[in-house]
């Protein structure tokens, strides 16, 4: 921010002649926490605002300001809709006030179908459908990088084999970069590929990577990529952490999950919550939903439970679930739940399998199934970040 001002004239405030202008300290404070939409427009006040609101220290303050925001004002959520080339956006803080109101999202018309791989800072990873490229995406400010291509590390549907890809989207603040990791899982086995954007773009290549992932999308927090996993060492199935891969030195380590009987946890799933790591599972031995914060990175003692969501409710429709024979049995359904979204208040928004979003109050029990078209749904922060 020094470096802002000291490369432009003393910021002023468009007041009447004669009023004296505000300090450059407060005027910076009080545009830090207005909209991303209305900044793109205060740039045309004048030439010191347009150079302030420009640096790309001011669009790191703004992010951080908005991250922190326990009202999410400018946190939206994206999805795609396959089959229409768009990609829709709408307020979380909308969704969190009328949950059953027809929410019309605004829609940007792409050139084809994308799926969304990642986000952080504002920045979405979208690849085409067939995963041949990646681009970057803020459709705050209306940016999309090139294409960069990533068809030989992602196994190919016509060769008929079991692999899956794992993706993770981040930013490595040591050096400035944003980085996708790629972990392909065949067989028990892993392999990763990180891809570098920035103008030399660049491989790295992990042959031997030491976890399985269990979930899809790595999330990023702290400068890591998270995904709930299983170690390569011959260790009972049962064992499940958060592997955490380090953008900056590119190392693994292992980050504990809430302490309890690790047999009765069904489908965990990781997601960022108030800029922390997030963890949802079932509990088939209290037969609920429970919902876990850890409040200080890569320290187990500070695992929080933010709520528990009843399983089944005896005489009342489930939240989830449809029925109850799965819990005592090993090969019954279970869908997939993520938080995507989780208010001070102890509101939470969840997608289930993918595809339906609900809005559940911890406080009353009370759920609404929010009307929005979509999939592949995810939550972001508005920004004015220009990837390097």
């Amino acid at each position: 921010m020094a470096e802002a001002a000291a490369k432009s004239p003393q910021l002023v405030s468009p007041t009447d002649e004669g009023s004296p202008p505000l300090p450059e300290e407060l005027i910076s404070e009080i545009l830090r926490r207005v909209p991303v939409r209305s900044l793109l427009q205060f740039r045309c006040v004048c030439k010191a605002w347009k150079t302030l609101i420009s640096h790309p220290q001011f669009a790191k303050d703004h992010l951080r300001t908005s991250i922190a925001d326990p009202t999410m004002a400018n946190q939206r959520l994206v999805s795609t809709l396959i089959g229409r080339s768009k990609i829709t956006s709408c307020s979380v803080q909308s969704l969190f006030q009328n949950p059953s109101t027809l929410i019309e999202p605004h829609c940007f018309a792409m050139n084809r179908d994308y799926r969304i791989l990642g986000s952080c800072n504002g920045i979405l990873c979208l690849s085409d459908v067939h995963q041949s490229y990646v681009r970057l995406w803020n459709p705050s400010i209306r940016f999309i990088s090139e294409r960069v291509s990533i068809k030989k590390f992602i196994p190919s549907v016509s060769n008929n084999t079991n692999s899956i890809a794992h993706h993770g989207f981040g930013y490595d603040h040591v050096n400035d970069k944003y980085k996708l990791l790629i972990i392909v899982r065949d067989r028990g086995k892993a392999r990763a590929n990180i891809l570098t954007f920035g103008g030399a773009k660049y491989w790295n290549n992990i042959p031997n990577f030491p976890y399985c992932p269990t979930t899809l999308k790595g999330k990023f927090v702290s400068g890591t990529l998270n995904w709930v996993a299983k170690p390569n060492r011959g260790e009972s199935d049962d064992k499940k952490v958060i592997l955490s891969f380090d953008l900056g030195t590119l190392k693994c380590s292992e980050v504990l999950l809430p302490a309890g009987n690790i047999r009765s946890i069904w489908k965990p799933m990781i997601d960022i919550v108030r800029g922390c790591v997030c963890v949802f599972y079932f509990d088939s031995e209290k037969n609920n939903w429970a919902v876990w914060l850890m409040r200080e990175y890569g320290v187990r003692d500070s695992w929080t439970k933010l709520m528990t969501i009843p399983g089944f409710v005896e005489g009342e429709k489930a939240l989830v679930m449809p029925y109850t024979e799965w819990c005592t049995c090993g090969d019954g359904w279970l869908p997939s739940l993520d938080p995507l979204c989780v208010s001070e208040n102890g509101i939470a928004l969840f997608i289930i399998s993918f595809t339906k979003l609900i809005l559940y109050n911890s406080n009353d029990g009370r759920s609404d199934c929010v009307r929005i078209k979509g999939f592949d749904m995810q939550s972001y922060h508005e920004s004015l970040v220009l990837p390097p």
